[in-house]
């Protein structure tokens, strides 16, 4: 049961033993960090009450859960939030490039439901929609034990949406089970969360994310690892960060280490513009993440070469040590700045003059001009 789920043994648990006691929740509500198996595990459950081969728990080769794999069964139906598109009574799109992009969207999730696509318009999930599947619930499945319903990122309902789905979530029909997903708990309506059993997804260890990049994706160990540990726990920031980000944000960020070793403050310069006009916020945060990753390193090295994360860059963490002089005081004080300068980002700075003023404010620490805390 639930054998794809990994680093989730706590979540596990609570539903394999509602499952086995017979006390199954209608309404459930899976909430924690981006990226760590939510919709994952609400899929497999999906599959587990409707599989047809119960005794061996969901299979590849129930009819019923390849279906749910492909995402074309007819009783398994995955909400998300969208832009606010036209969409008929019974859920047709109007605009062909409207349905598309949904379609992208699906095609995404049968990859692997830890990436998402995402939309380059504002999105939220409308009552329209809410509405639709309050329709669909009002008839039994077609050939599943039950209908289920799976609300990607809930917490998007508008309040009508919100308000408007309460009773059905508080009194799902006998044949219907829900899900919601959401990594911002606290925007869910109070009532909301008082219908639905709640069960905590936790962020995933490094260990086990590295080990999963390198079995499912073929990654190389050195790449495998550094993104295992940037990703703060996240599966999806770790697979985005392994298949296509990573080089780009690596090479920056091993720029600004040898910019820093040799004082060259026209290297950062060119490499600032890479965010003018606060262009690529993403970029910038991999590549804060990665710096603070290399201090956390150097810290290391001279303490447990096993645990350093740039295993590839064992010559350049020993040159960086030798030619600064730090303390473990220096390097957790570098690691803090890195971590306000992420929160900088959140606001209004300039990101360009974020990267500036964190190559500054680094060189100030390592020669031992920086302020401590």
């Amino acid at each position: 049961m639930f054998k794809l789920i990994e680093g989730q043994d706590s979540a596990l648990a609570t539903l394999t033993h509602l499952i086995e006691s017979g006390k199954a929740a209608r309404s459930y509500l899976f909430y924690g960090p981006a990226g760590v198996g939510k919709l994952t595990t609400a899929l497999e459950l999906a599959k587990i009450v409707n599989c047809k081969h119960p005794d061996s728990g969901a299979d590849e080769t129930c009819p019923s859960c390849h279906k749910i794999d492909f995402f074309t069964h007819p009783d398994v139906e995955i909400i998300f939030p969208t832009p606010k598109f036209e969409v008929s009574d019974e859920g047709e799109f109007k605009k062909e490039d409207e349905q598309q992009q949904v379609q992208a969207y699906i095609e995404q999730l049968k990859v692997t439901p830890y990436e998402r696509m995402q939309f380059n318009k504002s999105t939220s999930i409308h009552i329209d929609v809410i509405r639709r599947i309050e329709r669909s619930l009002q008839y039994k499945p077609n050939e599943a034990n039950y209908r289920v319903v799976i609300i990607v990122e809930a917490d998007e309902m508008t309040n009508q949406a919100a308000n408007a789905f309460l009773k059905t979530l508080e009194e799902p029909p006998p044949y219907a089970i829900i899900i919601l997903t959401t990594t911002n708990y606290s925007r869910l309506l109070p009532t909301i969360i008082s219908r639905c059993q709640k069960v905590r997804f936790n962020a995933i260890t490094p260990e086990i994310i590295e080990d999963h990049l390198i079995q499912h994706y073929m990654i190389d160990p050195a790449l495998a690892r550094i993104s295992a540990r940037i990703a703060n726990g996240s599966m999806a920031k770790a697979i985005r960060l392994a298949k296509s980000d990573f080089i780009e944000a690596r090479k920056m960020s091993m720029d600004m280490i040898e910019a820093l070793m040799q004082d060259s403050f026209a290297t950062i310069h060119r490499l600032s513009k890479n965010f003018t006009n606060n262009r690529n916020e993403e970029l910038l945060r991999d590549v804060l993440d990665f710096i603070a990753i290399w201090l956390g390193d150097i810290c290391s090295f001279s303490h447990d070469e096993a645990h350093i994360s740039n295993i590839d860059q064992k010559e350049l963490l020993e040159e960086f040590q030798d030619r600064f002089s730090m303390s473990d005081r220096v390097l957790q004080n570098g690691i803090l700045l890195l971590e306000e300068q992420k929160r900088l980002l959140a606001g209004h700075v300039h990101h360009e003059l974020i990267f500036i003023n964190t190559f500054y404010e680094l060189r100030k620490r390592l020669h031992g001009r920086g302020t401590y805390v």
